[in-house]
């Protein structure tokens, strides 16, 4: 394995249509990368089929660990951790814990791999939490959101880490020496948000930062691409992502609803294909999967758990990018310097 640039630990079982979805995204990627091996966690007769059914036939660049046992999406936490500790999901993370892998990618249950990661992998020396950062497309490119839900409430050192550490996330992501980052707030006037929010906007204003500090953003402004990191507690957070789901999805399903009303909206739409098609490919949410849980030892990647093969296959595009780009490296650097 000395060829390989970094070991990724997958967990095979997690999330609709595993381990097939899994597989093919594996499948996918080796196709255009082969610098990257691969831990396989899972049951391994069904992992087995799969890698015969989608090709991937050398065994250079995979390893399989068998687990019988894996962590269902309706577990809680609780549950999870009393039967886990067998399971693929355990089995990757503990990997990661003993240095055997670089990084692990799940489809699974979100609260059980939160807290299985921070109970082995532990936090960043100096970071109290761990925030879910996100991929957020915007009319100049693209965002990074945090936080989408790992933490209800944030202090003002949890804001002024995560501007810190979403903007190392940023540079290693889209290789940018100076990313601008702002935080989520009701208005853009000083006086506005509660006083944590202010105090942070305050010493971020009047600090040295490893970035260009934008100072306050409104939800309405999050698409117009002006920032590049935006930082928000959880329970904002997650409720803006949802919110930017359900509406793109209702703006979608009234534009099929209206093309497919009658004859002329139809030959409207085989008039439109192609400029449709262009949108569809610009706007397709699997070109944005995975969940980066960040402020660990080292990252953790949740793949939406109804994902496909093409969106798993992204995730580990995301995880080739961080490592390569020695993320938790420069982010301790940052920390330590604090």
């Amino acid at each position: 394995m000395s060829s390989f640039d970094h070991i990724i630990a997958i967990d095979a079982m997690g999330g609709d249509n595993s381990p097939d979805k899994v597989i093919e995204g594996i499948s996918l990627f080796l196709k255009e990368d082969k610098n990257i091996f691969f831990n396989i966690y899972g049951q391994a007769d069904p992992v087995k089929k799969s890698l015969k059914k989608f090709g991937i036939t050398s065994e250079n660049s995979y390893k399989i660990i068998n687990c019988e046992t894996k962590i269902e999406n309706e577990n809680s936490v609780r549950d999870a951790i009393k039967v886990g500790k067998d399971s693929s999901m355990w089995k990757a993370i503990e990997s990661v814990k003993n240095n055997e892998s670089d990084l692990i990618i799940s489809s699974g249950n979100t609260g059980a791999l939160l807290v299985i990661s921070k109970l082995l992998i532990k936090m960043i020396d100096g970071v109290d939490k761990p925030a879910i950062a996100g991929l957020w497309p915007n009319f100049k490119g693209t965002s990074i959101f945090l936080d989408l839900g790992a933490n209800i409430e944030f202090n003002e050192k949890n804001y002024l880490q995560f501007s810190k550490i979403g903007a190392e996330l940023y540079k290693v992501i889209f290789d940018k020496s100076n990313p601008t980052v702002a935080l989520l707030n009701v208005g853009s006037e000083e006086v506005k948000g509660h006083e944590e929010l202010k105090t942070s906007f305050n010493k971020l204003s009047n600090q040295k930062n490893n970035f260009s500090f934008h100072g306050y953003i409104e939800g309405n402004e999050i698409k117009n691409g002006d920032v590049d990191v935006i930082v928000t507690d959880g329970f904002t957070g997650n409720i803006a992502l949802k919110t930017a789901e359900g509406t793109a999805n209702y703006i979608t399903n009234e534009i099929k609803n209206i093309f497919a009303n009658n004859l002329y909206g139809k030959f409207c739409y085989l008039v439109s294909y192609f400029l449709f098609k262009k949108i569809k490919k610009t706007l397709d949410p699997r070109k944005y999967n995975g969940g980066i849980f960040i402020g660990l030892n080292s990252p953790v990647i949740k793949s939406h758990g109804g994902a496909d093969a093409l969106a798993f296959f992204y995730s580990i595009k995301l995880s080739a990018k961080i490592l390569r780009g020695n993320l938790i490296k420069r982010i301790k650097s940052n920390i330590e310097n604090e």
